[in-house]
C-alpha cells in the first residue's frame, strides 16, 4: 500500500474557508476572553449582516466582470465558477432551473432557518454550560460528513464508492469512540453528569445534521436551479438577519450589553466595537467561501474544511481552555486518544474527498485522478499536467464531481 497527496488547481478556495474560519475562531476567543464579552447573542445577526455586504460586493464585482466578457463575447468565470445567464427556455438555453421561483426562495429561506437553528443549539446553548469541555462539539465535527453523504446520495441521487464508504464507516468508529471516552473520562469529574453529557450530545449530533442540510440544499440550488451562489449568500443573510431579530424577545440579548458598557471601561468598549466589525467582516469571507466550495467541491469537502485542523484545536484547548482535565488533573489517556481519533477522522476526511489516495484493496480505482489518468490514456495524452492545462476540473464527471459543467450566474 502507498499514499498519494492529489491537490488540484482549485484547493484554494477550500483552503481560505480553513483561514476565514480560524481567523473568526480568534476573534471569538479575543472578544470572551480578552475584551470579557461574553454575551453569545450578537454574533448570529452580525454574521447574516456580513454575508449580505460581502455577497453585494462579489456580485456587483461578478456582474463587471459579465458585462466585460459579454462585450468581448469570451467566457467568463469567476473564483473557477464560470457564469451564465438563465434565459428563457424558448431561447434555447438549457439553463432552466428545475424548480419554480416560490420554491426556490423557500430553499433558501430553509437554508437560513437551518443556519439560525443550528447557531441556538451549540452557540447558544453550549456557550452557557460551562462544565462541558470546551473541545467536545469541535471534535465531533465529523457527523456533518456523514449525515451530508447520506443527502448526497438518497435525496441528490449521487453515487457512492467504495473509498467513500470505508473513510465513512471509520469515521463514524472514531465517532463512537470520541463519545464513549466522553462519557468515561468527562463524568469523572464532579460536576458533569451523565444526563448534561447526554443533552450536549443530542444538540451537537442535531446541529451537525442540521448543517449538512444546508450544505445539501445549497449544493441542490447551484446544480440543478442554477442559481449563483454570491446571489444565495445575499438571500440567506437577509433572510437570516430578520429571523435573527427573534433574539431580541430573549432578555439576556440586551441585558449583556447594558452589564457590558456599564461596567467597563472606555479601551474595553471600543475594543468590543472593533472586534465586533471585525468579526462581522471575517463572518461574510469565511461563508463566501463556504458557498463556493460547496459548489466546486461537494457539501463534504466544507464539512472537512471544518475540521481538518482539529489536531490544532485540541491541542489549543488543552493549553488554553483546561479540557482534558479530570478534576483539575491532566489525564494523558484521555487526551491521548481524542488527538489520535482527531488525526484519523482529518486523514480519512481527506481519504474522502480525494485530496489523500489510498492504494490498496481498489480504494484508488474509482478516485478523480485515476479516473483521469485512464482518459488520459484513452485520449492519447500522456501527461497529466497537460491534461489539465486543456480541461477544468469540473469539466469531467468523475464520482467525486458528479455534476455536468453547468455553473451558474
Amino acid at each position: 500500500m502507498f499514499i498519494k497527496f492529489a491537490l488540484r488547481r482549485n484547493l484554494i478556495y477550500p483552503l481560505q474557508y480553513i483561514l476565514w474560519s480560524f481567523a473568526r475562531e480568534i476573534t471569538h476567543i479575543i472578544i470572551k476572553d480578552a475584551v470579557k464579552f461574553p454575551s453569545p447573542y450578537v454574533y448570529l445577526p452580525l454574521m447574516f449582516i456580513g454575508e449580505i455586504l460581502v455577497g453585494i460586493i462579489i456580485y456587483l464585482y461578478e456582474r463587471r466582470i459579465m458585462k466585460t466578457k459579454k462585450e468581448e463575447k469570451k467566457e467568463a468565470y469567476l473564483m473557477s465558477i464560470k457564469l451564465i445567464e438563465n434565459q428563457k427556455e424558448e431561447e434555447g438555453d438549457y439553463f432552466v432551473p428545475l424548480d419554480d421561483k416560490i420554491k426556490i426562495i423557500f430553499f433558501i429561506f430553509l437554508a437560513s432557518l437551518f443556519d439560525s437553528i443550528q447557531f441556538l443549539l451549540t452557540d447558544i446553548n453550549l456557550s452557557y454550560n460551562k462544565i462541558l469541555p470546551a473541545s467536545f462539539r469541535q471534535r465531533l465535527y465529523g457527523i456533518s460528513t456523514i449525515s451530508a453523504s447520506f443527502f448526497y446520495v438518497y435525496a441528490l441521487k449521487l453515487p457512492v464508492y467504495k473509498h467513500h464508504k470505508i473513510s465513512l464507516s471509520i469515521i463514524g468508529i472514531c465517532l463512537i469512540i470520541v463519545i464513549a471516552t466522553e462519557f468515561i473520562f468527562g463524568t469523572m469529574n464532579i460536576f458533569l453528569t451523565p444526563n448534561d453529557l447526554g443533552s450536549s450530545l443530542f444538540c451537537i449530533i442535531v446541529s451537525q445534521i442540521i448543517v449538512s442540510c444546508r450544505d445539501s440544499i445549497e449544493k441542490y440550488l447551484f446544480e440543478y436551479d442554477y442559481m449563483d451562489p454570491f446571489v444565495v449568500l445575499i438571500y440567506e443573510g437577509i433572510f437570516g438577519f430578520l429571523i435573527s431579530q427573534l433574539l431580541l424577545i430573549s432578555k439576556n440579548y440586551m441585558e449583556d450589553f447594558r452589564n457590558f458598557f456599564g461596567k467597563k471601561d472606555g479601551n474595553k468598549k471600543i475594543g468590543l466595537i472593533f472586534a465586533l466589525i471585525f468579526y462581522m467582516i471575517i463572518s461574510g469571507w469565511k461563508n463566501l467561501f463556504r458557498v463556493v466550495t460547496t459548489k466546486i467541491y461537494s457539501p463534504m469537502t466544507k464539512t472537512l474544511s471544518d475540521y481538518i485542523l482539529n489536531p490544532i484545536y485540541i491541542i489549543y484547548y488543552y493549553g488554553a481552555r483546561k479540557d482534558f482535565l479530570i478534576n483539575s488533573k491532566f489525564n494523558p489517556w484521555y487526551f491521548s486518544i481524542n488527538i489520535i481519533l482527531a488525526l484519523i477522522i482529518s486523514f480519512f476526511g481527506c481519504v474522502y474527498n480525494e485530496f489523500i489516495i489510498l492504494f490498496c484493496c481498489r480504494l484508488e480505482h474509482e478516485t478523480y485522478e485515476i479516473i483521469s489518468q485512464r482518459a488520459l490514456k484513452l485520449s492519447g495524452l500522456t501527461e497529466l499536467t497537460k491534461f489539465d492545462d486543456e480541461y477544468d476540473d469540473e469539466d469531467i464527471e468523475t464520482p467525486s464531481n458528479p455534476f455536468k459543467e453547468k455553473n451558474n450566474s
